[in-house]
């Protein structure tokens, strides 16, 4: 059985494992900087898996030596073989089985964490490990076998992952009582126009639509303070000095009566389905995944009340 792969050296599960860190890391230098003789290594465990399959897995590229497309597929058969692997060892030790779940900054901080310790306390089998990745890392990734499951918007799916609903992710403007004093009633534009507002830097999908909601009651958006992340900008918030537009699971974080909340109209374009997705494949070779999403839908469900 199998003698056209043991007929003749040069596989061997390290060689396998080098590939699979290469991949992971994007070329041989990206996988051991400022270490040249672990890059040699690498290039020789690499020739020599070419040599064993007769085609090339990896090729120089510029100055860097990245995968070939047939070495990205052997890659990925490889990270499969060695997960189910791992889980078959965990099984046999009776130890928990490690997955990992990767979202955005605020996503993990405000909805994954909050959610996970009841389920872990019901699946004692399993342990969770948390990535923070931008939304195309975690399609990338997800699409890759490199993570197990992600917390992403609707329309960031593609082709071959699939998907439970999560439910709304809404926005809601957010200004510290010391900012506005006695001031109950304000709007949108006086947020815009009157009000120190922290935003994010990035110009994402999130930014893009936010200023089209300042165009829209007359007006450009140019916040007092960019940031890189939600949280950072919470944090400006806390400090009583900001307002800004934020997710409406970032309230739960601050004191209750230290905030003015406004739920405008004209942040409803911001809204966003959120769903867990994760790749069938993964579930088809770790079939204790499949219930771990049920269980993880449950838990991460936001509600619409």
């Amino acid at each position: 059985m199998f003698e056209k792969l043991f007929a003749e050296r040069g596989l061997s599960l390290d060689r396998l494992r080098a590939l699979v860190e290469v991949h992971d890391a994007g070329s041989i230098a990206q996988a051991a900087p400022g270490d040249p003789i672990r890059q040699s290594q690498y290039s020789r465990q690499l020739r020599e898996i070419s040599e064993f399959f007769g085609c090339e897995v990896a090729r120089r590229r510029g100055k860097l030596l990245k995968l070939t497309v047939q070495g990205i597929r052997l890659a990925e058969l490889a990270r499969s073989h060695f997960q189910s692997l791992e889980d078959f060892r965990a099984e046999c030790r009776a130890e928990a089985v490690d997955y990992t779940i990767a979202a955005g900054d605020s996503l993990i901080q405000w909805l994954v964490i909050p959610r996970i310790g009841a389920l872990l306390e019901a699946t004692p089998d399993i342990r969770l490990a948390t990535a923070n990745l931008r939304t195309n890392d975690v399609v990338q990734q997800l699409s890759d076998g490199r993570i197990d499951f992600g917390v992403i918007r609707r329309d960031a799916l593609v082709t071959g992952l699939k998907s439970a609903s999560l439910g709304p992710l809404s926005y809601r403007v957010l200004v510290p009582r010391l900012l506005i004093g006695r001031k109950t009633k304000f709007t949108m534009q006086d947020v815009l126009t009157s009000l120190p507002l922290v935003s994010q830097k990035a110009d994402g999908q999130f930014t893009q639509r936010l200023r089209d909601a300042a165009r829209s009651v007359g007006t450009e958006l140019k916040p007092a303070l960019a940031c890189e992340s939600f949280p950072q900008a919470l944090a400006a918030v806390r400090s009583g000095r900001f307002a800004a537009i934020l997710p409406a699971l970032a309230t739960a974080d601050l004191p209750a009566g230290s905030f003015h909340e406004l739920d405008s109209p004209e942040l409803a374009p911001l809204k966003r389905e959120l769903v867990l997705a994760w790749n069938p494949r993964s579930t088809s070779i770790r079939p204790a995944a499949a219930k771990l999403v049920e269980r993880l839908a449950k838990a991460l469900k936001i509600s619409t009340s």
